[in-house]
């Protein structure tokens, strides 16, 4: 994964870098301080990006292999990624007494995402799921007592710092419903379920400790009401059988900078996660009044976090990672985001994008007359909007041209405002 990833390879940490990463995996809640950016140990962010329903057909292989079955048309299999998902969670498993063994491992289906793989495993007639990501690899227990919600056959068997919620649904549903509820959003999914076993498997962007989750059984086409709940309050999953920082990356991105701290403060506050945090480097950075923006890149992987005390009601730090960013057209793109705060009551807009690695310098046109010199770093760019720009959001543009350290042009062109 490494390699597709266009990443380093993979070398031994130090002992003292191990442990560090290690005590990542706990989350935890910064409280950053007014205009400053504390340095943060940083949380397990082991998340998953939000998955919608797979649209696919499964191919079911039992351990003997004896030949593909086809089946549930809402999920899919993605052998390879199964296999090599399972691999990473059988080494770290093997040593747990009684676990069955790899030869007994029937995948039933995988969820995948840019971050995070989950497969469905079914062995000696109980399931159990496998959850990997770039660095870690979580295994539920199949021998724990499934939490069942009272009067149903619904529960949560793995909920990992990723985001992934996963278990068994109550063989009557023909989906599960399921609401999620933070101090930042609520949000409502029709969960597809796996036959035969009852199987399901949810990702979202949302940190499960922060998460109020409520299931229940599909209510069909009808309209639900704003603020709406699902009646059961899904109980917490058992303890994984296994969490384990098996990959790390080398060499670790430094944080010891103003956008490094300020990543860490803003990606440990937000309700949302990012899956191997530890491992994106953090790119341009942009600081205005009680607000900050950075951008940070892990291979292709691009995503930013933004916030401060500007960003809300001006007495509590309000922090967001940014998911949903567009599909890259070429080397040069614009990302997703959203009014950061107020200067001068005013709205602060930034302005960001992807460049080559080699950019030393982004030089942007707005209209508005002057040229505006962007933050460059790890190949990102970050700029505040001027005023002044045009309010035309479906044909504005903005002018931008890109330079190497020699001052060679490596890119120019024009980019959507909006």
């Amino acid at each position: 994964m490494t390699d597709d990833l266009g990443l380093p390879g993979r070398r031994e940490l130090p002992p003292e870098v191990l442990d560090n990463l290690r005590m990542s995996l706990r989350e935890g809640m910064g409280k950053p301080a007014r205009r400053r950016w504390p340095i943060v140990a940083a949380a397990a962010a082991v998340v998953l990006v939000l998955a919608g329903a797979l649209v696919a057909t499964v191919v079911v292989r039992e351990p003997d292999g004896q030949g593909p079955v086809v089946a549930n048309p809402d999920f899919s299999l993605d052998w390879p990624k199964a296999v090599t998902a399972m691999d990473r969670c059988w080494a770290a498993v093997k040593s747990k007494a009684g676990f069955p063994g790899r030869n007994e491992w029937a995948p039933r289906f995988t969820v995948v995402s840019p971050s995070v793989t989950v497969v469905a495993v079914v062995a000696r007639d109980k399931p159990f799921f496998c959850e990997t990501t770039l660095m870690t690899t979580t295994v539920s227990d199949p021998a724990a007592a499934p939490p069942y919600l009272p009067g149903t056959r619904t529960a949560a068997l793995l909920m990992t710092p990723a985001g992934t919620v996963a278990g068994i649904a109550d063989p009557e549903w023909p989906k599960v419903e399921m609401t999620g509820q933070n101090d930042a959003s609520l949000s409502t999914r029709d969960i597809p379920v796996f036959r035969p076993g009852n199987l399901f498997v949810h990702l979202a962007p949302m940190k499960p400790a922060r998460t109020t989750y409520a299931v229940g059984p599909t209510p069909g086409e009808q309209s639900r009401p704003i603020g709406y709940h699902a009646p059961f309050p899904l109980r917490p999953a058992p303890e994984p059988a296994v969490t384990q920082l098996d990959k790390p990356v080398f060499p670790v991105p430094d944080r010891a900078t103003p956008a490094g701290e300020f990543f860490n403060v803003c990606v440990e506050s937000a309700s949302e996660t990012l899956a191997d945090r530890d491992a994106y480097e953090v790119g341009a950075f942009l600081e205005g009044e009680d607000v900050g923006v950075v951008v940070a890149r892990l291979g292709g992987l691009v995503t930013l976090c933004q916030g401060g005390l500007g960003y809300g009601d001006g007495k509590t730090a309000y922090y967001r990672i940014m998911y949903d960013q567009p599909k890259p057209a070429g080397p040069v793109y614009t990302l997703r985001t959203e009014t950061v705060g107020r200067k001068s009551e005013k709205p602060q807009n930034a302005y960001l994008g992807v460049v080559p690695a080699a950019a030393a310098a982004v030089k942007l046109d707005f209209g508005t007359g002057k040229t505006v010199d962007a933050v460059v770093g790890a190949g990102t760019f970050a700029a505040w909007m001027p005023d002044g720009v045009s309010r035309d959001y479906e044909n504005a543009k903005v002018g931008i041209t890109v330079l190497d350290a020699a001052g060679a042009i490596l890119h120019q062109g024009t980019l959507p405002l909006y």
